[in-house]
């Protein structure tokens, strides 16, 4: 059977979901089973068909899943009474993307559950690190365990940028940015931030969400 979670899209094939899903960290509950063979039917020369309940959510999550994604590393750290920086962290994420130019601003929505999430509240940093294409290890080991349980660092060569917030050295580019607003989105919530720098580190092609899903 296959199941898919309904935040960020994260397929689990088995008898059952995952009590967790790895990239957004949402439990069980925010899975569906998909079932094999199912076809959506499509508008065929602009009459909408009718649907029924179930098919209605069928396409409603099949719809949505077709939106593209990137997968990065999104980091921050915690800061003490004094704005002291205290540890860091991060995690694996698929929603950041750039919103305005002028001046450049960035949206990343983050889990409320996650640790990086109370880090960003606490310091107002965001670093993300945006993957290539051979950067699965990386995507698992940011996504599939907690900083509460362990330095997720440990082992993975970074730097530290100007904000103070750590970017991984494989990445192909890096940004940092500091956040304006926030804004509830239920089990997320939305981080817009303006970027105060960028690296270019390597050329190559980024990594994909589908990509990440079809390779792993």
């Amino acid at each position: 059977m296959l199941w898919e979670c309904t935040i960020c899209h994260y397929m689990h094939k088995g008898d059952g979901p995952p009590s967790m899903c790895p990239l957004c960290k949402n439990d069980s509950t925010y899975f569906t089973r998909i079932e094999q063979g199912e076809v959506v039917r499509p508008i065929v020369s602009g009459i909408n068909q009718i649907l029924t309940p179930l098919d209605a959510a069928t396409a409603m999550a099949k719809a949505v899943f077709s939106l593209s994604y990137g997968l990065f590393i999104v980091t921050s750290y915690d800061v003490d009474g004094d704005g002291n920086r205290l540890r860091d962290n991060g995690q694996t994420a698929n929603t950041c993307f750039q919103v305005t130019s002028e001046p450049v601003q960035i949206v990343a929505a983050l889990n409320k559950k996650n640790l990086t999430h109370e880090f960003v509240l606490k310091s107002g940093k965001i670093g993300v690190s945006v993957l290539h294409q051979r950067g699965h290890a990386l995507a698992a080991r940011f996504g599939y365990s907690s900083g509460r349980d362990g330095d997720k660092f440990a082992g993975v060569t970074v730097h530290r940028g100007r904000s103070g917030v750590l970017l991984l050295n494989e990445a192909l580019t890096t940004l940092e940015a500091d956040v304006v607003q926030k804004f509830d989105a239920g089990t997320h919530t939305i981080f817009l931030a303006e970027v105060t720098a960028g690296e270019v580190q390597f050329e190559g092609e980024p990594m994909s969400y589908a990509f990440y899903r079809a390779t792993r």
